[in-house]
C-alpha cells in the first residue's frame, strides 16, 4: 500500500539573523507586511513491511524554513510544530527530510522535500512535498516458479549495500537503495542482481544482470522467465531476467496531526499570572486545541490543600459528575462539550475552554513561591502535550526572569551564522518594558569588550540579531546579551579558519606522461609535481596533447608577483575550438576526441565571500560555431569570442563531460536542458561568476577583479566541501565554440573573508 502522509499545520516564522553590520535588523522584519503561512508536508511512503510507522515519520521529520536573510526557523518532529503565527512578506524556501539515510534495507527508507514559496498579505497554502530518495527493489512474484528455480537467493547490491530476496520475503517485501557518490563525485547509478539457485536437474547455477541508470523514487521490479530447453552448461541459461522500471505512485491519503496545543486566552501562558491577595482582575482562559477528540486532559498539582482542589491529579475528560461540581464550587470550569471547528486546510479542529475564574484565583493565600498546575492534553492518536500554569500570590513569588536572552549560536542551525571574520549574533527579548540592550563580545580570554547597541522597535518574545566583523580568523569568542545592569550568562564560538588555495600565485609548474590516440605525450601541468591526481589544479592539456597542442602553459609576460602567471590560450585542431582553461580538480579521461573532468578538490569546509585574481583577457575574433551547437551558445560565428572564470562551493566533486552523446555540464539550475532533475544541484551550496564580453585589463598588465560568492538556501544547513573553481578563455569551449585567438591570464588567486 502507497500513501500520502500529510501533515497539516499552520507555521509562523520569526526572523532569527539579519545581515546589517553593527545594526539590529528587525526593523524590517516587522514593520513590514505580514502573511500566514499554512503548510501541508506530504511524504510518498511506501510502508509495507517498514519499519518506520508514519507517527515515526511525522517525528522524525526535520523542517527547515529559509528568508532571504537565511534560517528563520528549524522544526524537529511534528509535535514541534506551532498551530499558528505569521512571518513578514517576502520569498521564502522550505525544506524537510525524514526517515533514515542507510545504503540498504528492506525497512529503512528516506524523503526529502524542497519548495521555494512566496508570503503576500493574508492567507499564504503552500504544499511542501517529500517524495523518496531511495531507489526500491521488488520481485515479481508471479514470474517465481518452484519447480523451476529451487532454494534460490537474489542478491541486489550496490557498491555500498546488499539485500537478500530469499524463499521467505520475496513476495512481499521491497528493498530500498541510498545510492552511494563514487570517487569522483558523480552518485553510481547501477544495482547488480545475482541470482542463485538450483536447476531443473539439481545443479547449482548463477545468473548476473545488471540493473542501470536506476533513480530516486523508482521501483524496480525482477521479473522471471524460463526456457527449460536451454542446455547452457552453467545452469542458468534458461532463466531470463528482465527489469520492469516503475515511478512511485500515490493511492491514498492519511492525515497526521499534531498534537494538542495549550495556549492563554489574552494572556502569556509561558509568564507567571501575578497578582496581590485577593486583587486579582477577571478570569483567566485558557485554550484547547485539538485536531482528534481529547482523550483526557488531566489537571495536576503537587499542593493540593493549598490550590483548593480535592486530588492531586484530576482528569476532567474522564472524571465523574461529583468531582465536576466541587471544582466548579472552587472556581474552575472546563465543558466537556468541545466545539467543532473547520480550519483553512478543511480539517476539523476542537476547541474548548478551561476557565479559572477571579474567585479562584483571590481564593489562594500569599505565598513566597509561586503555585504550578500542570495541565495535559491528550488526544485519541496518543499524542499529548502539557504547560504548566504558573500563579504569583504576592511580591515573593515572583520570578524575575532575565529581560534578555543571548542565543546559543548553534552552527547546527545555520551554518553561515560565523564566518572567518564576522558573526551574527542574537538575543531574544524577554521583557517589552527594557531598553538600553546591548551585546558585547571579547576574544576568550581577553579582559576588552566591543559592545554593539540594539534597537527595540518591536514586541517581547521576538529575536534580534546584529552582524559584527572584523574578527579573528581560527579565535574563540565569548559573548553576552545587557540590559541596563543585567549582564546575561556568556555563550560562546569559534571563527572559521581561511583557506589558502594551493599554488594560488602559478610559480609551481611540471609535466606528466599521458597516452593519447597518438601515442604518449608530455602534459604541462600547473603543480610542482607531476602527478595530476595529486595536484591541486588541473586542464584540458591532455585533451589538448592528442593534437600537439597546449592550451594552458606558465608565462612571464604578464604576472602580479613572482616570475609566472597562468597563459590560457584558445586554439583548434582541424577545424576544432580548443578552449585555453584551468580548473580546480581533475583532467580524468579522454573519450574519443572529448574529455571528461572532475571539477573540485576538499575545502576547509568555510564560507569566503568572494574570489580575488587579477587577470588580463583579450577575446579573439571569427568565432567558429560548431554545427548543431548554435542554440547552446551566445556567440556568432565569425563574431568575437568571450571568457568566463566561475568559483563555486559544493558537497562533492562534480563531473564534467563535453561528449554530445552524453554530455554532462555544471549545474545551473534544478533540471536539465532535456527537462529532467540535475544530479549535481543539490552539491552546490555557493555560486559566483563573472564572463568578458570584451577585452579586461590594460595592455600587457594583469587588472584585480573580485567574484563574490551568491550562498543559496541549502548553505544555512549545508558545510562546504569542495573548492571549484573553472577559467576560460573560450566560455563556450565545452561545446567546442569560440575563437583559436583568444587569451587569458591570471595570477595571484586568493580567496577573501569579510
Amino acid at each position: 500500500m502507497k500513501k500520502f502522509i500529510k501533515y497539516p499545520f499552520v507555521a509562523a516564522i520569526a526572523a532569527l539573523f539579519g545581515l546589517a553590520t553593527v545594526s539590529c535588523s528587525m526593523e524590517q522584519p516587522f514593520a513590514e507586511e505580514e502573511g500566514t503561512l499554512r503548510m501541508n508536508l506530504v511524504i510518498n511512503s511506501d510502508v509495507t513491511r517498514a519499519q518506520l510507522s508514519d507517527d515515526d515519520l511525522a517525528e522524525k521529520c526535520v523542517v527547515y524554513i529559509s528568508g532571504d536573510k537565511g534560517l528563520i526557523r528549524k522544526y524537529e518532529g511534528l509535535s514541534s510544530l506551532p498551530q499558528q503565527e505569521t512571518l513578514r512578506t517576502g520569498r521564502y524556501v522550505a525544506e524537510a527530510w525524514t526517515g533514515d539515510s542507510v545504503p540498504a534495507s528492506f525497512d529503512k527508507r528516506f524523503f526529502r522535500g524542497y519548495q521555494p514559496f512566496q508570503i503576500n498579505p493574508g492567507v499564504n497554502a503552500v504544499e511542501l512535498r517529500c517524495p523518496i530518495v531511495n531507489v526500491v527493489t521488488s520481485v515479481n512474484p508471479e514470474g517465481v516458479n518452484a519447480e523451476l528455480i529451487k532454494d534460490f537467493n537474489i542478491k541486489v547490491e550496490s557498491s555500498t549495500g546488499s539485500l537478500d530476496f530469499t524463499p521467505d520475503n520475496y513476495r512481499d517485501a521491497k528493498g530500498y537503495f541510498m545510492m552511494p557518490y563514487g570517487a569522483d563525485g558523480v552518485r553510481e547509478s547501477e544495482l547488480k542482481v545475482t541470482v542463485t539457485g538450483r536447476n531443473l536437474e539439481n545443479k547449482p547455477f548463477t545468473k548476473v544482470q545488471t540493473i542501470k541508470n536506476v533513480k530516486s523514487a523508482f521501483e524496480y521490479v525482477i521479473n522471471f522467465t524460463y526456457n527449460p530447453e536451454d542446455n547452457d552448461p552453467a545452469g542458468g541459461g534458461y532463466i531470463t531476467i528482465t527489469i520492469d522500471e516503475r515511478e512511485t505512485l500515490i493511492r491514498d491519503t492519511v492525515a497526521i496531526f499534531a498534537a494538542p496545543s495549550i495556549e492563554g486566552v489574552d494572556f502569556d501562558i509561558t509568564h507567571q499570572i501575578v497578582g496581590e491577595p485577593g486583587q486579582f482582575s477577571g478570569d483567566k482562559v485558557v485554550k484547547i486545541i485539538a485536531f482528534r477528540e481529547i482523550s483526557s486532559f488531566t489537571v495536576e498539582c503537587v499542593d493540593m490543600e493549598s490550590l483548593n482542589l480535592p486530588a492531586q491529579q484530576i482528569d476532567l475528560k474522564n472524571c465523574d459528575d461529583a468531582m465536576v461540581a466541587r471544582l466548579n464550587s472552587a472556581g474552575i470550569s472546563w465543558d466537556k462539550q468541545v466545539t467543532d471547528v473547520e480550519g483553512y486546510d478543511g480539517v476539523t479542529r476542537q476547541l474548548s475552554y478551561l476557565y479559572f475564574s477571579e474567585q479562584y484565583l483571590n481564593s489562594l493565600p500569599a505565598r513566597n513561591t509561586e503555585y504550578i498546575i500542570r495541565l495535559t492534553a491528550t488526544d485519541g492518536d496518543g499524542k499529548h502535550r502539557s504547560q504548566d500554569l504558573r500563579i504569583a500570590v504576592g511580591e515573593e513569588a515572583v520570578v524575575i526572569e532575565d529581560p534578555i536572552v543571548v542565543d546559543d549560536l548553534s552552527l547546527e542551525d545555520d551554518k553561515l551564522a560565523v564566518g572567518a571574520r564576522s558573526a551574527t549574533l542574537s538575543a531574544t527579548i524577554v521583557d517589552d518594558n527594557v531598553s538600553d540592550v546591548s551585546i558585547r563580545y571579547r576574544e576568550s580570554g581577553s579582559s576588552a569588550w566591543t559592545t554593539v547597541p540594539l534597537s527595540l522597535s518591536r514586541a517581547a518574545g521576538k529575536k534580534c540579531s546584529v552582524t559584527v566583523s572584523g574578527l579573528k580568523p581560527g579565535t574563540r569568542y565569548e559573548y553576552q546579551a545587557l540590559c541596563g545592569e543585567f549582564v546575561s550568562q556568556s555563550m560562546y564560538f569559534n571563527t572559521e579558519s581561511i583557506f589558502t588555495i594551493p599554488n594560488a600565485s602559478m610559480e609551481e609548474w611540471s609535466t606528466y606522461s599521458a597516452s593519447t590516440m597518438l601515442g604518449t605525450r608530455n602534459v604541462t601541468l600547473p603543480w610542482s609535481v607531476g602527478d595530476k591526481s595529486a595536484s591541486f589544479w588541473g586542464s584540458g592539456n591532455e585533451g589538448s596533447a592528442t593534437a600537439n597542442k597546449t592550451v594552458l602553459d606558465k608565462s612571464g609576460d604578464m604576472k602580479a608577483s613572482g616570475s609566472y602567471s597562468a597563459r590560457l590560450a584558445s586554439t583548434s585542431a582541424v577545424g576544432v575550438i580548443a578552449a585555453g582553461n584551468i580548473f580546480i580538480g581533475s583532467y580524468v579521461r579522454t573519450d574519443g576526441t572529448n574529455g571528461v573532468l572532475s571539477l573540485g578538490r576538499e575545502f576547509n569546509g568555510s564560507h569566503p565571500t568572494k574570489l580575488r585574481v587579477h587577470a588580463n583577457y583579450r577575446p579573439g575574433g571569427n568565432v567558429t560555431v560548431k554545427k548543431g551547437n548554435e542554440g547552446y551558445v551566445e556567440i556568432t560565428s565569425g563574431g568575437t569570442d568571450q571568457g568566463q572564470i566561475y568559483i563555486a562551493l559544493t558537497t562533492a566533486p562534480i563531473e564534467i563531460r563535453t561528449d554530445p552523446s552524453n554530455r554532462k555540464l555544471f549545474p545551473s539550475s534544478a533540471t536539465n536542458e532535456d527537462g529532467k532533475p540535475s544530479e549535481d544541484y543539490d552539491k552546490v551550496i555557493a555560486y559566483g561568476q563573472v564572463t568578458w564580453k570584451e577585452a579586461f585589463g590594460p595592455d600587457g598588465a594583469l587588472q584585480e577583479i573580485d567574484i563574490p560568492f551568491v550562498y543559496n538556501d541549502r548553505a544555512r544547513t549545508t558545510a562546504p566541501v569542495y573548492l571549484v573553481l573553472v577559467a576560460s578563455a573560450s566560455k563556450f569551449g565545452d561545446f567546442f565554440c569560440g575563437s583559436s585567438s583568444s587569451v587569458m591570464y591570471l595570477d595571484d588567486f586568493e580567496l577573501i573573508y569579510e
